[in-house]
């Protein structure tokens, strides 16, 4: 009864970063020569699965799309002007900076009460600090601004997604970390900033790639680590031509192609926030993101500008998708 996102290989066999012993899975026809699916207490719940020259994406174990191509994360198609799906009206683009409205991509990485939980393939504003608050120094000198949060990335995500439609509630997060000063704990409450969408969070990523032995405090690692053994987190194996089996979590960032992204760009951003600090001992001045530009997920200074931008998640019905 296996739970999550797992990439499935030419063999037939399911894999994440922390199984080290792959799950293989029977099928009838021709087999998947790849692709990636989420399941919910073993059943598939969504999937794209590359067959031949197609990929066959499927929500609710019904076909959602067929087209030539191969898969790169679970696409879905909805519309946020209206809150609708809208796989018939979407138009591709090869590079994407900061669109916010209409038909968009999204890809789906969890599945739970008939709903689905999906980040977009773009991010909808770039180059944005974290934080830019410093909101005072410890007895040691260092900032501890970040012990309350992303506000400044949470009021552009408000402003820039408040009027979209069709999407659930999301759920608010908190943070608890400890630090030379004592425990800190700061909450996201979403009702604050639109109730419509939100940010990922360093737990899902890592919980997408199966990086069992992660912590809010521990070190960067390469996405694509995950497929390797555990040595491998350290070590970079997507490239141009070894296609990375995370490109729909990074794509249209500055030079992702280097570490196997579908699509890339020339220009900022290099990648986008999570909405979790990074805490330790020596450090409150950072926050988790995705770097496309060299394919890890670590954290960076919650000041910077053109190291990220915002990428909103969204969590539909899955009525909307499939009638």
């Amino acid at each position: 009864d296996l739970d999550g996102f797992f990439n499935l290989n030419s063999n037939g066999e399911l894999l994440n970063g922390s199984n080290t012993t792959p799950t293989t899975i029977p099928f009838t026809g021709k087999a998947p020569e790849g692709g990636s699916v989420v399941l919910d207490e073993g059943s598939v719940e969504a999937a794209c699965l590359t067959i031949g020259d197609y990929k066959v994406t499927m929500i609710g174990g019904e076909v959602y799309s067929t087209e030539k191509g191969k898969c790169i994360g679970i696409p879905i198609y909805f519309d946020v002007t209206n809150g609708t799906e809208c796989k018939d009206n979407y138009i591709d683009s090869q590079s994407k900076s900061e669109i916010k409205e209409g038909c968009m991509k999204w890809y789906v990485y969890e599945v739970s009460d008939n709903k689905y939980t999906m980040i977009l393939d773009h991010n909808i504003i770039n180059n944005t600090p974290w934080s830019d608050k410093v909101d005072g120094k410890d007895e040691n000198g260092r900032i501890i601004g970040s012990f309350n949060g992303p506000k400044d990335v949470l009021d552009k995500l408000k402003e820039n997604t408040e009027n979209w439609q069709g999407t659930e509630k999301p759920i608010n997060y908190t943070l608890t970390c400890n630090y030379n000063v004592g425990t800190k704990t700061y909450t996201v409450d979403y009702s604050q900033y639109g109730n419509k969408a939100r940010l990922i969070s360093a737990e899902e990523v890592t919980g997408i790639v199966r990086k069992s032995d992660w912590t809010i405090s521990g070190g960067w690692y390469y996405l694509d680590g995950a497929y390797g053994t555990d040595t491998n987190w350290s070590t970079q194996v997507a490239s141009s031509t070894n296609p990375s089996n995370y490109a729909w979590l990074f794509d249209n960032t500055k030079n992702c192609i280097n570490n196997g992204c579908n699509i890339g760009t020339n220009e900022d951003p290099q990648g986008y926030w999570t909405v979790s600090a990074y805490i330790s001992e020596t450090r409150s001045d950072m926050a988790w993101r995705i770097n496309g530009t060299d394919g890890t997920f670590g954290p960076n200074s919650y000041d910077s500008l053109n190291y990220a931008g915002i990428r909103p998640v969204i969590t539909v019905s899955k009525s909307k998708i499939i009638p």
